[in-house]
């Protein structure tokens, strides 16, 4: 993103802001997450991993909570911050390797700390248990990158201030799924496991909600097209269904023209600040 200011000795914040910040909505789901972490300890409390069967039960359990629950909060940090950047398969993968290489590298202490803490130390192969870290950690995680990012997902929409007038060659796909000329009436966008909620104008007050078997990143490209813009992973809105924007806490809200609320992402806030989104306050 290109930083403008009329003052040069301050560098632009939104700049600033995407380069340090973290997303929770590029993250792991937190639910899931925990589950899987759950999970791995009941494996490695059952099957004792690094001669831990010979620990009392309760040991075992402290280690491996501790361990794996260190770990996954790491990963859980490490896309939130590499989330946003992350736009194909390809960056997924990568972003997966690069995060077994350097979050493992401090696997090998934290499992003689882990000993240290129970009061059992050992001897251990330091560079053996990062090899076999990374070469389990690294094969999950790219593994998982590859079968859940999207197929060339589109950069976040640029917001627009101006409705832009488009004429489409052809009748969108999306447009086809839901049975629409085209995608005129389409005011907002979300996504719901591999289906899309579209929320359509169907008359001064009346609005139609379909569900369409789509997938989110195929669909953004074809929005561009209209006045709007992404304003969650998950979500697009068009310009003209947004009522105003309110504050709840350190989240921003936006307020739509039926009555509802959508949140704003910290990954496309300074996008929308810019085209003049957050203006209208309520």
């Amino acid at each position: 993103m290109p930083a403008t200011s009329s003052n040069p000795s301050k560098p632009d914040s939104r700049c600033v802001e995407s380069t340090v910040s973290f997303s929770r909505d590029a993250a792991p789901p937190l639910r899931p997450l925990i589950a899987a972490t759950l999970f791995a300890v009941l494996v490695c409390l059952i099957t004792g991993p690094f001669d831990t069967l010979r620990l009392p039960a309760s040991s075992r359990l402290v280690f491996w909570l501790v361990l794996i629950g260190w770990n996954s909060a790491k990963w859980w940090l490490w896309y939130s911050w590499i989330g946003p950047r992350v736009t194909n398969r390809r960056m997924a993968a990568l972003a997966a390797l690069l995060g077994a290489l350097l979050l493992n590298a401090t696997m090998p202490l934290e499992i003689d700390l882990m000993f240290r803490a129970i009061g059992r130390p050992v001897a251990l192969p330091w560079f053996g248990l990062y090899v076999t870290a990374v070469i389990v950690g690294g094969s999950i995680s790219v593994l998982t990158a590859v079968l859940r990012s999207p197929r060339g997902a589109a950069p976040p929409a640029k917001a627009t201030a101006e409705p832009l007038v488009a004429v489409p060659a052809a009748t969108p796909l999306l447009a086809q799924r839901a049975g629409l000329p085209d995608l005129a009436d389409v005011l907002m966008v979300t996504a719901e496991d591999h289906y899309l909620r579209l929320v359509l104008t169907g008359g001064p007050k009346d609005y139609l909600r379909p569900l369409v078997l789509f997938r989110f990143g195929d669909a953004l490209p074809e929005l561009a097209e209209l006045a709007g813009a992404q304003v969650h992973r998950s979500a697009w809105v068009a310009r003209r269904h947004v009522a105003g924007v309110r504050r709840d806490g350190r989240r921003w809200l936006l307020v739509l023209a039926d009555g509802s609320q959508q949140a704003i992402s910290e990954t496309y806030l300074p996008a929308l600040r810019a085209a003049g989104w957050l203006q209208t306050k309520l």
